[in-house]
């Protein structure tokens, strides 16, 4: 994908050359005329941004003190770093050191020869894709190590650093959350059966059903063998029964057909309300699993919650 450059010069006519330069080099340009006004092209487009050309003498701000703002904005927002290319009649070295202090990567002169002009644009391209296979490497690696690899939910690990984050957001901001232990009825009958494969296909396709239920802001997680963590947040105490019997309901009223075979099954929801108090998560847990025992305990198939 060709990069989305911003070229930012005082002088109309060196802006106007650069543009066509990359133009005719296949990239699309924004321009700035003064590095307040650079400061604010990046701010609006700075997710579609892929390089900043940037002129070092201009009024109001001038190129290393609009880089500097715009390096602070990206450790500020944890963006990605953006290349920045200082362009300058200056060849003094503390000018070119100024400019990579400033948060440049590289220093050319001006006027710009337009096959050096190319190569540095190729080599950017270069960087900038190797930076977003990187990226997408990284982002691979996290939802490997964040997710269940069977059901494609979050992994008790992952969801339980969620529930961290839920219970704080709870205590800081006094909004209620409700957090459930979802377990299916007599799975071991289910593998014994049908065999392992069904099984899996159980998981897969219950975590499905929840997953398509669930708001936004909620939060489904695999806590381990048939068991799963339902995570529903800014929840009125009123609806929570509601809520998590249409979720009892969504599995046990449409078995799941696996092969040709179809396999019944129900689940019994074990719910505990946190409201802010200072409660450790163990405690909160061990309230949501009390209650997913009565549950199982008093025939199974059924939603236990206890305000």
């Amino acid at each position: 994908m060709p990069m989305k450059v911003l070229v930012v010069d005082d002088t109309n006519t060196d802006r106007l050359l650069l543009k066509l330069h990359l133009s005719k080099l296949g990239y699309t340009t924004l321009e700035a005329s003064n590095g307040q006004e650079a400061i604010d092209q990046f701010m609006e487009h700075s997710q579609d941004l892929d390089l900043i050309l940037m002129d070092v003498q201009m009024p109001y701000i001038n190129g290393f003190d609009a880089v500097r703002s715009i390096r602070k904005i990206q450790e500020q927002q944890n963006q990605e770093w953006l290349p920045v290319i200082f362009l300058s009649a200056s060849a003094e070295d503390d000018d070119i050191e100024g400019a990579i202090l400033a948060g440049g990567d590289d220093y050319l002169m001006k006027p710009i020869s337009q096959k050096v002009l190319s190569a540095k644009m190729l080599a950017m391209q270069r960087i900038a894709d190797m930076r977003r296979r990187l990226v997408d490497s990284n982002l691979a690696l996290e939802h490997l190590a964040s997710t269940d690899h069977l059901t494609d939910v979050a992994n008790r690990r992952s969801f339980e650093l969620m529930l961290d984050r839920e219970m704080s957001f709870t205590r800081r901001y006094g909004v209620p959350m409700a957090f459930a232990m979802f377990d299916l009825d007599k799975f071991k009958v289910v593998n014994d059966t049908y065999g392992h494969d069904a099984g899996d296909a159980v998981l897969v396709e219950v975590s499905k059903r929840i997953k398509i239920a669930l708001r936004d802001s909620d939060i489904i997680g695999r806590l381990g063998g048939e068991e799963f963590g339902i995570i529903l947040h800014n929840v009125k105490e009123e609806d929570v029964f509601k809520v998590f019997d249409r979720y009892r309901s969504i599995v046990a009223d449409h078995p799941v057909i696996h092969e040709g075979t179809v396999i019944p099954i129900t689940a019994s929801i074990g719910v505990a309300i946190y409201t802010g108090k200072r409660e450790e998560k163990t405690a909160l847990l061990k309230r949501a699993d009390e209650s997913l025992y009565e549950a199982k305990e008093t025939g199974r198939n059924k939603v236990v919650y206890h305000p």
